[in-house]
């Protein structure tokens, strides 16, 4: 595989912060921006049925976050590029306001106004990519699949451990029926404080983030023309559309995200109606056990498996791998509606399937960034175009989660999955246009 042309950083910027702090601090600090993150397709289901609300209405979490966070991250990509010497500061605003929007989440007192709290938390969560990912794109070229997936591993962690330690401050006990029961010694905790406890992780996130990577930006550059360097960044982001199968990149990753969205927040959505319909309440520690169990299981592979495939991706090129998943990931989504529709309801086999899924969650993402970083690399706009990459995922996850609220609302659950497993497989069509070594592309660039 041809390597790749890197611009080397103009003389003091981005070289006076270890490459070991510096990887150690975002790939770390990722693991305490998702610790909660993850827990809200737990917690959607929870909070309806605290309210009174709906089930279908927890389908406009994802579209309300999706909206906010892929404004913010569009626009923020382009910014941090402009202001390479702020890029701690955006790192560290970015924990602060996921900590404040989870505070004002827990204050708030109806459904609507959890929302525009999570619209917060979502705009700060959108934030910490460009920056995170253009850094470690940039400090480290022949390894950017390997850092990405690692970037991303550390989130699935704390997605990991968020869901079930929720789970079990909710529940106040684990039960599983036929398997095990066991008292924990504490009563259950309402979700309000749970949540509301968060905004403690994450400003003291903010203050470590700020403290350690105060120099990773480098000085602030003189006699800079900022509309000149404005047209010059919007003009080079222009050209690498031209011919290099960005188009095809960002559309897979578009899809994806409007996928894989609406397939997380489907899961635990449709196993607690499926429960329900086995006479179940919600609020059950089994059921709210259950569930914590399944979200998480969307992650925890990913952990181990998401470095693998992306140094995997690194050697032996992006498109094959990306083609493969979306290819498994159709058929795993169909198979997960239909194994549930032939039992008449939850059966071990929907876990199995979800198992699966989880090894290779995000993996598409992780490559389609790398794949966007090894064409963007060369004109040093690493930031705004995985800025406008997640973006882009996330404005279009925003469209599914609203078709698909729809289409549970009139038509009932099982038609999300089938509309979920269509948008994979356009998404397969897409992928094979991806390029098969667009590092090449970034050399010639």
């Amino acid at each position: 595989m041809a390597a790749t042309t890197v611009v080397a950083p103009p003389t003091g910027q981005e070289g006076r912060t270890k490459s070991s702090v510096l990887a150690t601090t975002l790939i770390g600090a990722h693991a305490f921006e998702h610790l909660y993150a993850h827990s809200i397709p737990l917690l959607a289901p929870i909070i309806l049925a605290d309210l009174g609300a709906s089930a279908t209405l927890g389908l406009l979490i994802p579209a309300i976050r999706s909206i906010f966070g892929g404004v913010s991250s569009t626009v923020g990509g382009f910014f941090v590029d402009l202001y390479h010497h702020r890029v701690a500061w955006v790192l560290s605003v970015s924990a602060f306001s996921v900590g404040l929007g989870y505070l004002l989440m827990s204050l708030a007192p109806t459904y609507f106004l959890i929302l525009a709290a999570l619209s917060l938390g979502s705009i700060g969560s959108a934030m910490w990519h460009p920056p995170a990912l253009g850094l470690l794109a940039r400090r480290f070229p022949e390894h950017r699949g390997v850092f990405i997936s690692l970037h991303r591993s550390m989130g699935s962690l704390g997605d990991a451990i968020s869901p079930l330690a929720l789970g079990a401050l909710l529940g106040g006990l684990v039960a599983w029926e036929g398997l095990f029961s066991w008292d924990l010694p504490w009563e259950p905790i309402h979700w309000r404080l749970i949540v509301g406890f968060s905004t403690v992780i994450m400003f003291t996130s903010s203050v470590i983030i700020l403290v350690l990577l105060r120099r990773a930006g480098g000085d602030k550059p003189e006699g800079i023309d900022l509309r000149e360097r404005f047209n010059t960044n919007w003009q080079g982001m222009k050209d690498a559309f031209r011919g290099t199968g960005m188009w095809a990149i960002f559309s897979v990753s578009a899809i994806r995200g409007m996928a894989d969205r609406s397939y997380v927040f489907l899961v635990p959505l449709y196993l607690a109606y499926l429960l329900e319909q086995e006479g179940y309440q919600v609020l059950d520690p089994y059921v709210v056990t259950l569930l914590a169990f399944h979200v998480a299981l969307m992650v925890i592979p990913g952990i181990f498996s998401g470095p693998v495939i992306g140094a995997l991706s690194d050697r032996i090129g992006r498109k094959s791998i990306i083609v493969f998943i979306m290819a498994l990931t159709t058929m795993l989504t169909l198979a997960t509606v239909m194994t549930a529709q032939v039992a008449q309801g939850y059966t071990p086999w929907m876990t199995l399937l979800i198992a699966v899924y989880g090894t290779f969650n995000f993996s598409v993402n992780n490559l389609t960034q790398a794949a966007a970083a090894d064409i963007a690399v060369g004109r040093r706009l690493e930031s705004s175009f995985l800025g406008l990459m997640w973006g882009n995922n996330t404005l279009f996850g925003a469209v599914a989660a609203v078709l698909i609220f729809f289409a549970v609302e009139w038509f009932g659950w099982e038609l999300g999955f089938y509309i979920s497993a269509a948008i994979y497989f356009v998404g397969l069509l897409v992928s094979m246009l991806i390029p098969n070594k667009p590092q090449e592309l970034a050399q010639a660039a």
